[in-house]
């Protein structure tokens, strides 16, 4: 096995630990702060229950959406690709590859900017800028263009994809 090969195998299974601890505590962050506001309904809620549900809730999400690329857990209509010829589905699979790699660095460059614009501005229930939901646009981003740049080197065993391509 190629050491750069090896590299990206170890880097991807370091970025997904990192990714699912940080969404998995998160998600109990959620629940409890859930669970808070249903049980202080019977006396007088916490204002705050709903804000921080939702920001973990959105964080949750974008931090465990590197490892479910990984795992080619994303969606992917195929049907038609499939049915061409062995050289257009080439084509496809790179623009594919180009396009989704594109996508991403542009939602990472357009989250920060649209995040930083708003930081002026507080969620006044939790006292914190607005900016701090909305990072995790990008971050959730980067983290997935990461992943995804790293699969392209990890050849995919008993597929007929080339790596990563299940992911796209």
């Amino acid at each position: 096995m190629p050491s750069v090969t090896r590299f990206c195998e170890k880097a991807s299974d370091i970025l997904e630990r990192f990714c699912l601890i940080g969404a998995g505590a998160l998600l109990v962050v959620n629940l409890l702060d859930v669970m808070l506001g249903v049980f202080g309904r019977f006396y007088r809620p916490p204002m705050w229950t709903t804000d921080l549900a939702r920001i973990t809730l959105v964080w949750v999400v974008m931090l465990a959406a590197a490892p479910a690329l990984k795992h080619g857990e994303h969606m992917a209509i195929r049907i038609i690709v499939d049915r061409l010829p062995k050289t257009p589905q080439t084509i496809i699979a790179v623009l594919r590859r180009l396009a989704f790699a594109g996508i991403l660095l542009f939602m990472v460059v357009y989250g920060y900017n649209y995040a930083q614009k708003l930081s002026l501005f507080t969620i006044m229930t939790l006292g914190i800028k607005k900016s701090i939901p909305l990072m995790s646009i990008p971050v959730g981003m980067g983290l997935m263009l990461i992943q995804y740049a790293l699969q392209q080197f990890i050849p995919i065993v008993g597929d007929s994809d080339s790596p990563g391509e299940g992911a796209s």
